[in-house]
């Protein structure tokens, strides 16, 4: 190898490793950038920019993945929209650091948590049980109640949000039960005649049924017939 040649194999084999480093610092500062914009945005309560801003990086941070997930499904979640900040705290437990696993979780059960007391509100008891039991179930999973990666304060506050979660659930199981006991002793303090009376209430219900069906099927048999007639003969 002649020494021009040589000159340009060092030169090259220089500047390949200048141009990664020159393309991972600009990856870098991109990052930087949305990570601060989005950071930003968020303490300026303008959440779904900042999600924007934090979901941008999901795919140029490859050596922690789970904290765009994260960040973006906390922005979700302080804009409300609890199912998607659910999906991204599971995305984001994909590759969390054990360390963080339960800063992620215990976001998860509180997403949970807004849920059940959303369920409950608009009436469906059945829905609020099954979102703070998933809520419950997120902690354990981590053991975050009883060992959180970041020490005592976390645990404490894992803690109280499973205890929270544990003492809704407990309540409305409670009321639940209360009010099919309710009903049961109702039933059975009916007297005699008072169950005669409701059964024949509900026979005659059954007839009223029947005869409107049989109705709505003569109708449908006059007018299938009536569609086969020819009425010419009635032109002039």
């Amino acid at each position: 190898m002649t020494r021009t040649r040589l000159r340009v194999v060092l030169v090259l084999a220089g500047i390949l490793p200048a141009l990664v480093a020159l393309a991972f610092a600009a990856k870098a500062v991109t990052m930087l950038s949305h990570d601060r914009d989005g950071r930003g945005q968020f303490d300026d309560a303008d959440y779904l920019a900042a999600a924007d801003e934090f979901a941008a990086n999901r795919s140029l941070n490859w050596f922690q993945p789970w904290i765009a997930a994260f960040d973006e499904g906390a922005a979700r979640h302080a804009e409300g929209d609890l199912d998607e900040a659910i999906e991204l705290y599971t995305v984001a437990l994909e590759d969390v650091p054990a360390e963080d696993e339960c800063t992620v979780r215990i976001n998860q059960a509180l997403a949970h948590e807004s849920l059940g007391d959303a369920a409950l509100e608009a009436g469906d008891a059945d829905e609020a049980i099954g979102q703070w039991q998933a809520g419950i179930d997120v902690l354990a999973e981590g053991r975050c109640p009883t060992d959180s990666g970041r020490g005592e304060d976390q645990t404490e506050d894992a803690a109280a949000v499973d205890q929270r979660l544990r003492d809704k659930l407990q309540q409305q199981q409670q009321q639940q039960e209360e009010e099919e006991k309710d009903e049961q002793q109702q039933d059975q303090q009916q007297s005699p005649q008072d169950q005669q009376e409701q059964r024949e209430q509900e026979r005659k219900e059954r007839e009223l049924e029947e005869r409107n069906d049989e109705a709505v099927e003569d109708g449908q048999e006059y007018e299938d017939s009536n569609r086969e007639r020819d009425f010419s003969q009635y032109h002039w």
